[in-house]
């Protein structure tokens, strides 16, 4: 079947790249909705970045990895967690969770392992995907579920360093860092948890940054305090939710010691999610395990030095500087990112290309595994035409304009930025899903992949 000739009896054939949280969540979807649908994964099994040394070589998960969501964020609604695991997940807990899911929803029917997407291009017929060392298939939809955690972000210091360098992603256990100087690169979640570990056994750690996130504990009054995340919340003034947290935190007696951190830069629950303490790190910052500095100028040899003109000598640095959003086998005007800006009308569909999507390309703080499901059945309603979407102009209007309280949060981050506020963001979707409930379907050319000209935004 073509974008040109799809006929009203025939399904699209849908493409979803990655078989971890987003793209089981996908695969189920859009099975359900009675597509034809292949999964190509890289790896031998399900679980992305859950899933341990995975040999798809996209994971970055570390030995001792856990959740900062608490369980009830981290299942997807329709697939609750076992009553018997812990509030905060070990990888091999989401590994076996994940691998669970797709069992039960019977997903692996779908799911090519082994499968490493080199190329994927628009052309008459939809989209071109090629494996590599093998022929291009064809497809009407191609959904890019594989994440955006797998190309690190190093930057390039001035001068000459004669230790090692790595960067997070390649950080699996402390071991060996035992007797080393290290410096660890940037102030947000996996910086902290990495520089707490590496205290552990080495002879001296500095975390470098101008600023450290906000801290929040896991529990206050005995329950994860991301329990307490609601949609109410919205109807809420945001510096009145911000002084709601830190009264509840420090009523509960939980409010995170920041020891030798240097000060966030903005109020809390602004620009980015704060950094949820583990007891590790709580030990560490109580026990000034590691100490702290500013960006770092520049390396001389086994020199750090440092923006205040201090210095430090160093066997290693650790770079905790994030990820870029790029998917190399994309075309680059459809596949790469500005900084955290990537620009997707309801954070799903590509506004440059016809019949392609995204899910899970969101930073949304807890919740994501309902995020993720709920774009799943949305897209599945789109791609089948129960949901209508805006002429190109006014795609990129309802694009630009964002949901307004993740504008109010995260608006310093880009106008397209991926940060998002969830209860705002799955209003959104939670909308269009009902009006999409009473819908017929559209025209096969919407199921194929091509947006109609005139249909008044939602």
């Amino acid at each position: 079947m073509t974008s040109a000739n799809a006929r009203l009896d025939e399904q699209p054939r849908v493409c979803v790249v990655g078989a971890g949280m987003s793209g089981l969540a996908a695969v189920d979807a859009l099975a359900r909705a009675g597509f034809a649908v292949t999964c190509y994964e890289a790896g031998s099994g399900v679980g992305g970045r859950w899933r341990y040394e995975n040999d798809s070589g996209r994971s970055a998960a570390y030995a001792s990895l856990q959740t900062n969501t608490s369980k009830r964020g981290m299942q997807y609604p329709s697939f609750p967690q076992p009553d018997a695991a812990p509030d905060f997940l070990h990888h091999s807990d989401m590994r076996a969770y994940l691998e669970s899911y797709a069992a039960a929803n019977a997903l692996a029917r779908h799911v090519r392992f082994g499968a490493t997407v080199a190329r994927a291009e628009p052309d008459e017929r939809g989209w071109k995907v090629t494996l590599e060392g093998e022929r291009a298939g064809h497809f009407d939809w191609l959904v890019v579920a594989s994440g955006h955690y797998s190309d690190p972000i190093v930057p390039e210091l001035r001068g000459e360093f004669s230790g090692e360098t790595l960067h997070v992603r390649d950080y699996r256990t402390p071991d060996r860092f035992a007797g080393k100087r290290v410096v660890v690169v940037g102030g947000a979640q996996s910086a902290l948890d990495v520089a707490a570990e590496i205290s552990r056994v080495a002879a001296k750690v500095t975390l470098a940054c101008d600023h450290a996130r906000h801290l929040l504990p896991r529990y206050a009054f005995g329950r994860p305090l991301d329990e307490r995340d609601s949609a109410a919340a919205l109807l809420i003034p945001l510096p009145l939710v911000r002084l709601a947290v830190h009264v509840l935190t420090r009523l509960a007696g939980t409010t995170p010691e920041r020891g030798p951190l240097r000060p966030p830069a903005r109020p809390l629950l602004d620009t980015h999610w704060p950094i949820i303490v583990s007891p590790a790190a709580e030990a560490a910052i109580t026990q000034r395990a590691f100490g702290c500095a500013p960006r770092v100028a520049n390396v001389d040899g086994d020199r750090v030095n440092f923006a205040d003109g201090g210095e430090v000598r160093a066997d290693s640095i650790v770079f905790a500087t994030g990820y870029e959003i790029s998917f190399p086998f994309l075309p680059a005007d459809v596949g790469r990112a500005k900084a955290r800006e990537f620009p997707l009308y309801r954070r799903i569909v590509s506004p440059h290309a016809p019949g392609l999507a995204f899910i899970g390309i969101v930073e949304a703080g807890p919740g994501t595994f309902e995020i993720v499901e709920r774009q799943a059945q949305w897209l599945a309603g789109f791609i089948g035409g129960r949901i209508r979407a805006p002429d190109r102009e006014a795609m990129w209007t309802a694009t630009d304009a964002g949901e307004r309280r993740s504008r109010a949060q995260f608006a310093a981050t880009g106008r397209h930025t991926i940060f998002c506020n969830r209860h705002a963001y799955l209003r959104v979707l939670a909308r269009d899903l009902r009006l999409a409930s009473g819908s017929g379907r559209l025209s096969a050319g919407a199921r194929a992949g091509r947006l109609p000209a005139a249909v008044a935004a939602p």
